[in-house]
């Protein structure tokens, strides 16, 4: 407590905001955030009305992904809150540095029946790493301080607090507080000796690289450690671009469902080395053949114990620093490049290259869509998948030039994000293009953030690929199984309804120069774009392109 003019709790938490950097808030006020709304209103702080909740939390999210820095959003009280909670956990489950702040009745209503009262701090807890009600406002500097230490702290996450409105409106003198964070650690030497000594018995070792290498920015790390010992590299659908497409080390990503190229070189492997690897992006036991001795860990948190893996070493500390202390351990070691690797990454190319689409008018396969976006794609470009049967192909197909131009949410892997997602990342980007990919079951869970892109300005492609049902749901069921269609709105109305570009991409032949013109285009842009799943086997598998029954199912 300092000796200063007071303020209320509202504006207390909102300075605390602006000591910490936070220069963006989303979301959509109610009565309960009344006196908060005025404090932020005052601030340098941007806030960005949205049309949902969850637009707001994921827009959050994915402003968090690319800062590295807490993304805030805002919500009131009972169904404000709740409809929060989905892209709230979305950051917890994929490690996104996330704050969700939450009004609420004043302090007499807590725990008793009354309108619009729900235990807040309770329905968060699970979904985040702290959820708080703040019940004095001489407790807020401390709290705010915690909240920011810990959604960054070890793997990043999300945090909630929750603020009554009779504490917002409350007075205090208690100031800011600085936020201490972890320094960075580096791993022990024992460890470090015990890994190395396990990679060197191996003969066949292979690097799967997860999202915790783009986090830690140890992305230049895995490619001088993968030049320098020659060991192949696979990465997880979160950390694509870590390798580029054309590097000679590469094995493309881990992940498909169904037997893909890159499982021929984890069943050679003798050693899997998880660099990063968060067990949310992939459950591990399946990365790991059946009989392979040996598991190892580089992480910057140490792995949860019931993942079920057996693990011979691990080093756990900075993942950028101990992959270049290994390769000093590793004494100049370099391992040639097995048959399985050879066989898997060159299948994998081929699949690249190889076109499906017989004509150039009518549905396109998924495979070439993802080509054209591709040679489009430029290194300031930034690109965000939606969740559903596309997922699948672009986390496979999509070649992105750098780690994190490519975001693919694969841990909660909730419906909706890559639309709002993109107005965030088009508040962010200085150059290039932002390109949300959606199928048109995702992209209507927030078509209502239309309004608010052309509100603000922003400069941004949404291609939505139409099929009109749940894809990957109908794989799943079956032939025997229930299907369930849907109808699509009018793609060219509904742009214009909201003040969009619309373009409906007629076939292959059209999506080049289509692209192209989005790409430059000055304000939002919707691609309806027909897709052919049955030109693929509906999902991405190996044995498909062996037998080159692309219509099998």
């Amino acid at each position: 407590m300092t000796d200063t003019k007071p303020v209320t709790g509202a504006q207390s938490l909102v300075n605390c905001m602006v000591e910490a950097g936070i220069d963006t808030v989303f979301g959509v006020p109610g009565e309960e955030t009344t006196d908060l709304m005025v404090a932020l209103t005052a601030s340098d702080i941007d806030f960005v009305l949205c049309r949902n909740e969850q637009g707001a939390a994921f827009m959050a999210s994915v402003h968090g992904r690319l800062t590295g820095r807490p993304g805030v959003c805002l919500a009131t009280l009972g169904p404000g809150a709740t409809n929060l909670v989905t892209g709230v956990a979305d950051a917890q489950l994929d490690h996104v540095p996330l704050i969700a702040i939450t009004g609420q009745g004043g302090r007499d209503r807590l725990g008793r029946m009354s309108h619009q009262m729900i235990d807040l701090e309770a329905l968060f807890a699970p979904v985040t790493k702290l959820s708080r009600t703040i019940l004095m406002p001489d407790d807020i500097p401390a709290t705010f301080a915690e909240a920011m230490r810990l959604s960054l702290a070890g793997r990043p996450g999300a945090v909630h607090l929750c603020l009554p409105e009779d504490v917002a409106a409350a007075d205090t003198r208690a100031a800011p507080l600085p936020v201490r964070q972890q320094p960075q650690i580096r791993a022990g030497q024992d460890d470090l000796q015990a890994l190395a000594d396990q990679v060197i018995e191996a003969t066949r070792p292979v690097l799967i690289a997860g999202a915790g290498v783009v986090r830690e920015g140890a992305t230049e790390a895995v490619r001088m450690f993968s030049e320098t010992t020659g060991i192949p590299v696979a990465t997880t659908f979160m950390a694509k671009g870590v390798l580029p497409q054309d590097h000679p080390n590469t094995l493309f990503t881990v992940g498909q469902s169904e037997e893909d190229w890159v499982d021929l070189a984890l069943r050679a492997a003798d050693l899997v080395l998880m660099v990063g690897f968060d067990a949310v992006e992939y459950p591990p036991l399946a990365l790991v053949a059946e009989g392979t001795p040996r598991v190892c860990v580089v992480d910057a948190e140490a792995p949860r114990a019931d993942t079920g893996l057996t693990i011979g070493a691990q080093a756990i500390g900075d993942i950028g620093h101990t992959l270049t202390d290994l390769r000093v351990r590793l004494k100049g070691r370099k391992w040639a490049d097995g048959p399985a690797f050879v066989a898997a990454r060159d299948g994998m190319r081929k699949a690249l290259a190889r076109r499906l689409t017989d004509a150039d008018t009518g549905p396109i396969a998924p495979t070439d869509i993802c080509r054209e976006v591709t040679k489009t794609l430029r290194p300031e470009d930034t690109v965000l998948s939606g969740v559903g049967m596309h997922k699948l192909w672009i986390a496979r197909h999509v070649q992105p030039h750098r780690a994190g131009q490519l975001i693919v949410p694969n841990g909660l892997a909730g419906m909706g994000l890559a639309l709002p997602g993109a107005l965030a990342a088009a508040r962010l980007q200085q150059e290039g293009r932002v390109l949300a990919i959606c199928g048109d079951g995702d992209v209507m869970m927030n078509v209502q953030e239309m309004e608010t892109i052309t509100r603000l300005g922003l400069r941004l492609t949404v291609m939505v690929w139409v099929d009109g049902g749940l894809g990957l749901i109908d794989e799943h069921q079956g032939a025997e199984g229930p299907n369930f269609p849907f109808g699509n709105p009018e793609w060219d109305r509904l742009a214009r309804a909201f003040g969009w570009t619309h373009a409906a991409v007629d076939g292959l032949g059209a999506l080049p120069e289509l692209l192209r013109a989005a790409h430059s285009a000055e304000g939002p842009t919707l691609l309806s774009v027909p897709v052919d799943y049955n030109a693929v086997g509906h999902m991405p598998r190996r044995e498909t392109e062996i037998s080159g029954n692309h219509a099998a199912a």
